[in-house]
């Protein structure tokens, strides 16, 4: 509580913005490596004095945060050269031993979501009815079909679960509505996952907070390296090779190995948040943990139980119309969307309102 007023009257929201634009044909490398360098020149200058040479760490030391940002951004950009350089074993490597070398394991980087929290996920209509298996994740035997995503190891299935059904709709390029099939996922035990946190709901959530926690804040600060890798669009959306995509891959496989870490959070880069108010916008990403011939990991079927499937047209034909009173939503909560520039409704009253809303009310269930 000492010092934890000055810190964050120090901390400047522009200086943490995700996502991160690239300039036209700039060569990723040297762009990720400037990025990091404004990033340590804004805390060497504005964070450095209040916090490493201020607060009374271990043995000390006046150098223990901005040394482990220095280290874990010199780790990931020489990831990143050794990826280039075609060694990808060694970049593996490289980047799990800064995470490690860091103590990232004691860093305060989990974030607990509580067991019976709603998630969703969607699939294109195939012009077939799907069953809860088609919404789970890539069956092993289809493992061939997995392919390169920011979050996503060609080849390795993974569960991808959005916080509403409008951030899947969003991250399928908003694709046409009623041609998407909808599933409500539901944990069964709490889940502890690293959690990529745009700057606005970081410091909303210290100002909500009756015990501030300088850990946590340190943490942020730390890792800010890793989240600005994580957080670049891709400057070829149809290209084989994403460099944007290497830290984020990197960190799916390192998540995947620690069995203390069930998955990642994290803000989608296809989203403009300033349309949404008091929506969440969250993706998330749960790799496999048990690996088999076939079928689905059997640790994220206990972990995670499921609706049938349904879209805004079975809604409709269930109860023609969708609008009609019956039909209706909860009453207004405070959510906002903005689809029509200037024009904001109710989230509750939209098609995503209504389709979670009529999923909150089916029966969920483990996979067979």
């Amino acid at each position: 509580m000492t010092y934890f007023p000055n810190i964050k009257s120090k901390i400047d929201a522009k200086n943490f913005l995700i996502p991160i634009l690239q300039p036209p044909n700039s060569y990723f490398p040297e762009f990720l490596k400037s990025k990091f360098e404004e990033y340590i020149e804004y805390y060497k200058a504005n964070l450095e004095s209040e916090v490493d040479k201020k607060i009374p760490f271990e043995g000390g030391k006046t150098d223990t945060i901005i040394s482990k940002i220095e280290s874990i951004s010199n780790g990931i950009l020489e990831s990143v050269t050794k990826y280039y350089e075609g060694n990808i074993f060694e970049a593996t490597q490289i980047f799990n031993n800064t995470l490690d070398n860091n103590f990232f394991h004691e860093l305060d980087v989990l974030t607990i979501v509580n067991a019976g929290d709603s998630f969703y996920r969607t699939r294109k209509n195939e012009n077939k009815m799907f069953s809860k298996e088609d919404l789970f994740h890539i069956k092993f035997e289809l493992r061939h079909i997995v392919s390169t995503n920011r979050f996503s190891v060609p080849g390795f299935p993974a569960l991808y679960l959005g916080d509403t059904t409008y951030t899947c709709w969003e991250e399928f390029g908003q694709h046409k509505l009623r041609d998407l099939y909808f599933s409500r996922f539901q944990n069964t035990r709490d889940l502890k996952v690293i959690h990529i946190e745009k700057i606005e709901d970081f410091l909303e959530k210290l100002d909500g907070e009756k015990d501030i926690n300088l850990t946590q804040t340190l943490s942020y600060f730390v890792l800010f390296p890793l989240t600005i890798a994580c957080s670049i669009k891709t400057q070829f959306p149809l290209g084989n090779f994403k460099p944007e995509y290497i830290i984020p891959q990197l960190l799916l496989q390192y998540i995947s190995k620690k069995p203390n870490i069930d998955g990642l959070k994290f803000p989608s880069t296809r989203i403009d948040y300033s349309r949404l108010s008091k929506v969440k916008g969250y993706n998330y990403v749960f790799p496999v943990k048990s690996i088999t011939k076939s079928g689905f990991c059997e640790i994220l079927k206990e972990t995670f139980h499921c609706t049938e499937p349904t879209s805004l047209e079975l809604e409709e034909i269930i109860n023609n119309p969708i609008g009609t009173s019956h039909s209706m939503g909860p009453v207004h909560d405070g959510r906002e969307i903005e689809l029509i520039k200037g024009i904001r409704s109710k989230y509750s009253n939209s098609s995503f309102g209504k389709l979670e809303h009529r999923l909150l009310s089916r029966s969920i269930g483990r996979l067979s």
